[in-house]
């Protein structure tokens, strides 16, 4: 760990203001995982809805019973639920999200999916992994992994990540009624899942939005939106803005966020520049915090003492070029939790001749391509020649923020021999063109 004089660091505790920004957020506390006697938990979704409301105060509340064997949650039941939601929902006030969760008990795990129009075709889906993960990226709705690896180590094929469907996935359970995930939380961000940090109670009882786990304490999900509306916390759960918390007293909640610039956590972008900027913000209402940890690639870089209930730490590192994921972790005195989702930066090489690159270098199976998006492009395309000039892969496209991938096969499939690679790639648009050249290496 570094010593806080060893980086470049202002702290200022105080009301804190970030400055401009395209766009300012307000954290509501939300439980996203719960069961009604629509599946294995108790009353009904009104009633769950409105006890989270009234009783609890939270301003987010989803149901998510089981639509896997040996429950009667049914395409009817489901419908209710989303009815109830609607019903419920006032902008401004309260929003109710209908979700379902899918999966198995052994060798596959549990999936929470919010909003989707129908129930997954449970027999279809529910012991097949991949094709789970591809009706959850073709519905396009917000998903969250449950507990991960409660029922079996091998759950989500120990979370391996699968490139294709990188965006299927928004949130992983950091805290679940059953306990902390923090070190799936790890392993996930460490495969390559760029998910966002989640705490739910799992509830079973009539006690939704309010249960607290074995330690007394209550996981809530803290969501950054802008508005207290469905449709910005749908929005905000896909961006993975997002902050996982325990908290006691039931009132003594959080906010905790991660920015760099206008980039807020969850967030994905690209720099040319090894020095990132960071902007931590920390508040509770009535307990202090005694330590906040900067996380960098899933080990702590940084960290701070406050003794304060209202911190915001200004903080410049120097990274290298590379791929990279920070999270802020926050401890109260009282040794309440709350971290925040990552934020996901690639650093290009600090190389004006080197505009694009693959992660990893050399490759030897799969390998990211990563360059600089251009604003205004409709237009991107990526060619690989080896050294003689040979053109061996092409791929083209017109949004040059998504992930781009090459599996080291030429345009007939097959695997290209070892040795060096150029890479061009050409952005176009209405009122201009780039192209970026780069190269790497392929090793087996």
């Amino acid at each position: 760990m570094k010593n806080i004089s060893q980086v470049c660091l202002i702290l200022i505790i105080s009301l804190f203001a970030f400055g401009p920004s395209r766009a300012e957020y307000k954290c509501f506390y939300g439980n996203l995982h719960a069961h009604t006697s629509y599946s294995d938990g108790e009353s009904t979704p009104d009633t769950a809805f409105t006890y989270a409301r009234d009783v609890a105060l939270i301003d987010i509340q989803a149901l998510t019973d089981h639509n896997n064997g040996g429950y009667d949650y049914n395409p009817f039941l489901y419908q209710k639920v989303r009815h109830a939601a609607d019903s419920i929902t006032v902008d401004g006030v309260f929003v109710a999200l209908a979700g379902q969760e899918i999966g198995k008990t052994t060798g596959f795990g549990h999936i929470a999916c919010f909003e989707t129009p129908e129930l997954s075709p449970l027999f279809n889906y529910a012991s097949d992994l991949i094709s789970c993960y591809r009706w959850i990226l073709g519905e396009d709705k917000p998903a969250m992994f449950c507990h991960p690896m409660l029922f079996q180590p091998d759950d989500f094929n120990y979370l391996y990540y699968y490139s294709d469907y990188n965006r299927s996935m928004d949130l992983l359970e950091v805290i679940n009624q059953n306990g902390v995930y923090e070190s799936k939380y790890l392993l996930a961000l460490q495969n390559g899942w760029q998910v966002g940090a989640s705490a739910n109670q799992d509830n079973h009882n009539r006690n939704w939005g309010n249960a607290a786990n074995s330690s007394g304490r209550i996981p809530l999900t803290g969501v950054w939106a802008d508005t207290l509306t469905k449709a910005s916390v749908l929005e905000a759960m896909q961006a993975r803005r997002t902050c996982a918390m325990l908290v006691y007293p039931a009132m003594d909640r959080m906010e905790v966020s991660l920015r760099s610039g206008e980039h807020w956590q969850g967030e994905h972008f690209i720099t040319p520049s090894t020095s990132i900027n960071f902007q931590i913000k920390a508040s509770a209402v009535a307990v202090n915090f005694k330590k906040i940890y900067l996380y960098t690639d899933g080990i702590v870089s940084d960290s701070l003492s406050p003794d304060n209930r209202d911190v915001y730490w200004d903080l410049n590192k120097e990274v290298k070029w590379g791929k990279h994921y920070f999270f802020v972790k926050a401890v109260q005195t009282d040794n309440d939790l709350a971290w925040t989702s990552p934020l996901f930066i690639d650093v290009l090489q600090d190389d004006p001749k080197t505009k694009v690159v693959t992660w990893p270098t050399p490759v030897a199976d799969d390998c990211q391509i990563v360059y600089q998006p251009l604003t205004g492009v409709n237009r991107i395309k990526t060619l690989i020649y080896d050294v003689a000039g040979n053109r061996v892969w092409e791929h083209e496209a017109s949004d040059p923020s998504a992930v781009l991938n090459w599996d080291s096969k030429d345009m007939k499939g097959n695997r290209v021999p070892n040795g060096l690679y150029i890479i061009k790639v050409e952005q176009s648009g209405p009122a201009q063109t780039s192209i970026a050249i780069g190269k790497t290496a392929v090793s087996r």
